[in-house]
């Protein structure tokens, strides 16, 4: 067997965005690679036979992303295929091509100028989409007077930049001044913007009969709120209705329950930081009706540095809304009738990052085990029959190579609170031999650890240390009570760090409480650097794209 190493991260395959075809015969689902030369990712739309199982690539050119279904036999994916060479002379576009899943070549279906991201068909003729727009100057500089003051002058965006909104930074985004998300409408080749200039979209749902759009954002000129409305237009008269003011609250997730209802959920001012309500608007009445709370974030919230790529975490299928959901330390995929009944549909230990339904029938992209994502199939009215494996892309790689699998435990803290702990041995584990050990600290704080593979852990662990983490205070799957943290960063979570080392000290005695070291990113580099100005039981740390002064990162990066 060999060992698992960094080096490993470019003969992983990285599974995502699975879509099942109209008729229900096929599904899509991307393949991504990472490449040391570009310092970047492949990425492939792949093709199953939802009967006899058989998959292979339905593109090959590395650059294909965005898949979805024409029709029962057509694919259409973004691409830079058939653009200019000379990118200078050529203005920012995204191009579609369609390709049949039965054979032939990819032609062009379609194209935009500019970079457009999320997109829905309506009609043959009539699309929309989301792209980035630049919103008006507040105070633009003047002109210059004359040529020669023009010629002398400084370009702004190239030699100097004007920051007049917090925030004004992304990280990977890079400046965001003045940057808007906007929905495009394209009617016979006519392209207008749905959206205000100054509304910065998060996202848009169309209708089932597809004659109305819902969408979310948040609308300013300087200084960017943390509350944001819900909208809807009809793509019939071209009018825009306000659902939800954004003046108390924020809305996140919603979608069309049918064509009467619109789910979404509200975080109030009171409760900012807890989990939101689940709401529904009922669009013949107008009324608002507040389901009962579910005490839980509708996504997946399970951390793993093993992963890439996205797809669909809510959809609607008779009479029921589908989403993911985080329960200690696994993700599952439920689903919500229209009283706000929860029923859970995939629940085998581990996560579900996305998924699809059609039919009856579930494709999901999964982590089970200790296995890399693959993609995976069940019924959604018989959960009792388990789920079956599609996919066996990164079986060759787990078959031959040293992956080891984390041991559960749960212990209580010096509060009575339950907590989860996680256990990776040393590779090659002798009893009574001493090794030395590293406390792993997830980031945000409201996610969650759980048994899935990390390829972090999994080299330390091949190394030869003890590697083990927990879901302290704050973590996310344990309802709102359990992550409350606001105002109590390094206080009850630091406690339990520390009183989970004492007893992963106390349950291995191999362990060398000497020679233990810690480490964490983001809210995790926080904490490393919290515990490293409280403590001294810790030899190494090692802080990693850390918080070290919340005053300036807030409204200044992500």
């Amino acid at each position: 067997m060999e060992k698992v190493v960094y080096q490993d991260l470019y003969q992983f395959n990285f599974i995502s965005d699975p879509l099942i075809a109209p008729d229900g015969k096929h599904a899509i689902f991307a393949r991504h690679n990472a490449v040391e030369e570009t310092d970047g990712y492949r990425s492939e739309v792949w093709v199953i036979d939802l009967k006899t199982g058989e998959y292979h690539p339905l593109t090959t050119g590395g650059d294909e992303r965005g898949a979805f279904w024409i029709d029962a036999d057509t694919v259409a994916f973004v691409t830079s295929r058939g653009k200019k060479k000379d990118a200078k002379e050529q203005k920012e576009s995204t191009e579609w091509y369609q390709i049949n899943i039965h054979g032939g070549e990819a032609v062009p279906f379609m194209s935009v100028n500019e970079r457009a991201s999320q997109i829905k068909l309506i009609d043959e003729n009539t699309y929309v989409y989301t792209t980035e727009h630049t919103a008006p100057e507040n105070n633009p500089l003047p002109e210059p007077e004359n040529e020669g003051e023009a010629a002398d002058r400084a370009e702004q965006g190239k030699d100097f930049d004007v920051f007049d909104e917090i925030p004004f930074w992304f990280n990977g985004r890079k400046v965001i001044n003045k940057k808007r998300g906007a929905i495009m409408l394209c009617k016979q080749g006519e392209v207008k913007a749905i959206t205000p200039p100054y509304l910065d979209a998060t996202g848009m749902q169309l209708s089932p009969d597809k004659t109305k759009l819902v969408y979310g954002g948040c609308e300013y000129k300087d200084k960017q709120s943390w509350t944001s409305g819900m909208y809807l237009y009809d793509l019939t008269t071209g009018e825009t209705q306000t659902l939800v003011a954004p003046g108390a609250v924020a809305v996140g997730g919603f979608y069309f329950m049918g064509s009467d209802d619109i789910f979404f959920t509200r975080t109030r001012e009171e409760k900012r930081g807890d989990n939101p309500d689940f709401c529904l608007y009922h669009l013949k009445t107008g009324e608002v009706e507040t389901l009962p709370f579910p005490d839980l974030l509708p996504y997946n919230s399970v951390g793993t540095d093993a992963a890439y790529g996205g797809g669909q975490g809510m959809k609607y299928e008779n009479g029921y809304l589908y989403f993911l959901r985080t329960a200690w330390g696994n993700s599952h995929l439920v689903r919500m009738n229209h009283e706000g009944a929860l029923e859970t549909v995939v629940q085998a230990p581990g996560s579900v990052s996305a998924f699809d339904i059609a039919q009856g029938v579930v494709i999901f992209t999964a982590m089970r085990g200790s296995s890399l994502a693959e993609l995976y199939r069940c019924r959604a009215d018989e959960p009792e029959a388990g789920e079956e494996r599609l996919t066996h892309l990164n079986e060759a790689y787990e078959q031959s190579h040293s992956v080891i699998t984390p041991e559960y435990f749960t212990f209580e803290n010096r509060e009575g609170v339950t907590l989860e702990g996680f256990v990776l041995k040393p590779l090659g584990f002798e009893a009574g031999k001493k090794y030395p050990g590293i406390l792993e600290m997830h980031g945000g704080p409201k996610v969650a650890f759980g048994s899935v593979f990390h390829h972090e852990m999994q080299c330390f662990a091949n190394m030869g240390y003890f590697v083990f983490y927990t879901n302290p205070r704050g973590s996310d799957g344990r309802g709102e009570a359990f992550a409350r943290l606001n105002g109590r960063m390094g206080t009850i979570d630091y406690e339990d760090f520390m009183d989970f080392t004492d007893e992963v000290i106390c349950l291995y005695p191999e362990l060398d409480s000497e020679r233990i070291g810690v480490c964490g990113g983001s809210y995790g580099g926080f904490m490393c650097n919290w515990i490293i100005g409280h403590t001294n039981r810790f030899a190494a740390a090692a802080s990693q794209r850390s918080i070290a002064n919340y005053f300036t990162k807030m409204l200044c990066t992500d």
